[in-house]
């Protein structure tokens, strides 16, 4: 009888069984544990080497599991509150491609906001399903985007009562949360699949009161295990709410991920598990606890943040570990450079608007004040918070929710559609009103700008414009300089 106490790491426990076993290896990976890869030995890389292994006697397959594989992901959906979960080696990218791919067909629209990762869009693609973009609410103060409101998915329902499927990005790349039950429960009550891209929240539920996926009984969620819980890169799980499509999603997860999948990454997939399970509470809420300490302290040298209080005053919650310094005045990618020149601190991610920074059980050890002062000592004097001006509006403002009036329209076509059809390149000036026929995604956080079979509109032209001005470039188009940009013909 197996046992499946949160203690145990079965995958781990089966990796070093047969390393112990001192084999001769005549099998791949051809570096043979090490020694068929002396330069890379010679490196630091002996330890990473080592536990490099493949689908041999005991180490059971990530497409068949059965055993200690099979063992590991009961143990990890048993933790999470799935019916059943699966490890991803390629990522929450590979995940989402492969739910995409599973659930939807040709024309079916699929509720998103601009908040969503290019994944999302690449999945769009690859089904033939339509997306409709849903407002991002802004922070009053500041504009700063924040998340979906069921408000304005009950109003794009009116308009698409036939919409297959309910994507939230929860929370968002800066920590905000959404109502995610009240989201579940309406998407239930119109027959609509919810997905919730819960990426960097893979430790939410360890907080105690913050909303998370298991909570609200989403049907699908996904979880960055190496953004929050400590895995190895790019080690993620997909949890099933239910039984719901198993043998297609099955299928489409071998379709998607690597027939050669990383041993390193799915042990520490198993072992950040049991540390979640076991640690998970005491770890997330000592680190809770720092960076409310740093938060008030940034707060009192005169930074200006994103504010729990201001974000719970709109109807989200904020991840408190998710630190977001506003910068209406401009100068943030240069205050960026500072910091890492000054205070050694490198930053998530740093726009001319914003900084964000990301703390966890590893800042622990160090002193959030004074931390917070050595901060606020390379920072010009802090101005009041503002609402950032159009000029340098963020790329993710744009679509901030006006009301039960928005316009939800559809792309004209389906990003399958589009990227199958004749395109040439123009210059971007002239771009407005015409079909994307490429995406322009800004990375990080990897949210696309412009995806194929979008009508680009004189307030994207805009903000790509200066963007461009900034020197910014774009995975996705032909020319990441975006002088050109192709459109469909």
């Amino acid at each position: 009888m197996q046992d499946y106490s949160q203690r145990g790491t079965p995958l781990y426990r089966a990796a070093l069984a047969f390393l112990r076993r001192e084999r001769i290896p005549m099998h791949v990976p051809l570096h043979g544990r090490g020694g068929g890869a002396p330069y890379l030995m010679s490196r630091g890389l002996a330890p990473f080497l080592q536990w490099d292994l493949t689908e041999l006697q005991g180490l059971d397959d990530l497409h068949l599991p059965a055993g200690a594989l099979y063992q590991a992901q009961i143990l990890a959906a048993r933790l999470f509150g799935a019916k059943q979960s699966f490890f991803l080696v390629n990522g929450v990218t590979g995940g989402l491609l492969a739910l995409l791919s599973a659930l939807l067909r040709p024309g079916e629209k699929v509720l998103l906001s601009r908040l969503a990762h290019k994944a999302v869009l690449h999945g769009l693609m690859l089904s033939g399903a339509v997306p409709v973009y849903l407002p991002v609410k802004g922070e009053e103060q500041s504009g700063f985007p924040l998340n979906i409101t069921v408000a304005t998915v009950r109003a794009a329902l009116k308009k698409h009562p036939g919409a297959r499927l309910l994507l939230v990005t929860s929370p968002s790349y800066w920590g905000v949360t959404a109502e995610l039950a009240p989201l579940a429960e309406l998407a239930r009550e119109h027959g609509l699949t919810l997905i919730v891209d819960e990426a960097h929240g893979a430790h939410l539920p360890f907080y105690g009161d913050l909303p998370h996926a298991a909570a609200a009984r989403a049907d699908f969620w996904l979880h960055s295990a190496h953004k929050s819980l400590g895995a190895l890169t790019p080690g993620g799980f997909l949890h099933l709410g239910g039984r719901q499509h198993l043998q297609r999603v099955r299928f489409w997860l071998q379709v998607t991920q690597t027939s050669s999948p990383s041993y390193p990454v799915m042990l520490s997939l198993d072992l950040a598990r049991r540390q979640a399970a076991l640690c998970g509470k005491r770890l997330f809420g000592r680190a809770r606890v720092w960076a409310e300490a740093f938060r008030r302290a940034l707060t009192e040298e005169g930074v200006n943040l994103l504010g729990e209080e201001a974000v719970r005053e709109a109807g989200f919650y904020l991840d408190p570990c998710r630190i977001t310094l506003l910068r209406p005045e401009g100068g943030g990618l240069r205050l960026a450079e500072k910091l890492a020149r000054h205070c050694r601190l490198q930053l998530e991610l740093a726009d001319e608007n914003y900084l964000l920074a990301i703390c966890g059980p590893a800042q622990l050890r160090l002193s959030p004040r004074a931390l917070a002062r050595a901060v606020a000592g390379v920072l010009p004097l802090a101005q009041p918070a503002r609402s950032f001006s159009p000029k340098l509006q963020l790329p993710f403002c744009f679509a901030a929710a006006k009301g039960e009036g928005e316009d939800f329209t559809p792309f004209p076509l389906a990003p399958q559609r589009a990227i199958s059809l004749p395109a040439a390149a123009l210059p971007l000036e002239s771009c407005a009103g015409r079909i994307c026929a490429e995406m322009v995604v800004a990375a990080p956080p990897g949210i696309p700008l412009l995806a194929p079979g979008e009508l680009i509109s004189e307030k994207m032209l805009a903000v790509l414009l200066l963007l461009r001005s900034r020197g910014r470039r774009f995975q996705g188009p032909a020319d990441p300089g975006l002088r050109r940009l192709k459109i469909v013909l």
